[in-house]
């Protein structure tokens, strides 16, 4: 009679295991799934699957709150994504791949700039001008204020065909502080 009992108390052993597990799953379905992951997540490289282009969605398979793959879904692109690349601060026309960049500060502090390969060091006093004639395109300025203070810097063409102005200001956002400014060939300006 020993030996009767223990197929049925293995059997008993396994429904009742079984059933533990049921009623956890169960318990997890009910409560929307696992616990959502803490923490910020793991930056990956963007990849795309062979023979997509890439600006079209792929499909992705997302688990179900019973942890089955669900239906495949089509992710679309967020538009909240910042540029690749930085967005021109200005532009201006060159006339014969040069030229005229006018400085204005309207600071009460000394600035000193540079047109890297064109020009030494220089120096811009306390609310003043200055123009500079022919420079050839591209070219890099180089441009700070000797007692460490940040410089808002905003250009803008003139009426006068192949002339940016470019008008230093104070500022203490030290994320609109820049240290350069670059011409395109094609007349971009971008900030740096």
């Amino acid at each position: 009679m020993f030996r009767h009992n223990l197929p049925f108390k293995k059997i008993s052993l396994l429904a009742a295991t079984c059933g533990g597990l049921l009623v956890t799953l169960a318990t997890l379905s009910q409560a929307g799934g696992p616990p959502p992951q803490q923490g910020k997540p793991v930056s990956q490289p963007e990849t795309m699957p062979a023979g997509k282009p890439v600006g079209e969605p792929s499909p992705t398979v997302s688990p179900s709150p019973s942890g089955m793959p669900s239906k495949p879904t089509t992710e679309k692109p967020t538009t909240d994504a910042p540029p690749r690349f930085p967005m021109p601060s200005g532009r201006v026309t060159p006339a014969e791949g040069t030229v005229v960049i006018k400085l204005v500060n309207s600071t009460n502090a000394v600035i000193n700039y540079q047109v890297v390969g064109v020009t030494p060091p220089r120096t811009l006093g306390e609310q003043s001008e200055m123009v500079l004639k022919n420079i050839k395109v591209p070219i890099t300025l180089t441009y700070q204020r000797p007692d460490g203070g940040l410089l808002l810097v905003r250009t803008q063409a003139t009426a006068t065909p192949g002339m940016l102005q470019v008008s230093f200001g104070a500022t203490t956002d030290l994320g609109a502080d820049t240290k350069s400014l670059e011409i395109q060939e094609d007349g971009r300006v971008f900030l740096n």
